[in-house]
């Protein structure tokens, strides 16, 4: 009895723990979120991460901040550094 009640609860901690993959995406699109912040003079209360998107270079994150009328788009390289940070829209 214990051995299945260890192992039930061994595999019920590891479906709720989040992944190495998902850990770094939470990190990076909050670092994102206070760049963009940052960048905008916005109160990061306003800016959120809509997106993320996996690509050969690295990792692509939409920024969406009140008042603007397009997302901010976040780049960060293969390794999880952030390389870029621009407006989506022109002008």
């Amino acid at each position: 009895m214990t051995r299945v009640f260890v192992i039930g609860t061994a595999l019920f901690l590891c479906a709720c723990a989040p992944t190495v993959s998902e850990q770094k995406g939470s990190d990076l699109q909050a670092s994102c979120e206070a760049l963009v912040s940052a960048e905008t003079g916005v109160a990061s209360g306003n800016v959120q991460a809509t997106s993320t998107q996996s690509e050969a270079t690295g990792t692509v994150v939409s920024v969406s901040v009140a008042g603007a009328e397009a997302p901010w788009i976040c780049r960060a390289d293969v390794t999880g550094v952030i390389t870029d940070v621009e407006y989506s829209q022109e002008g």
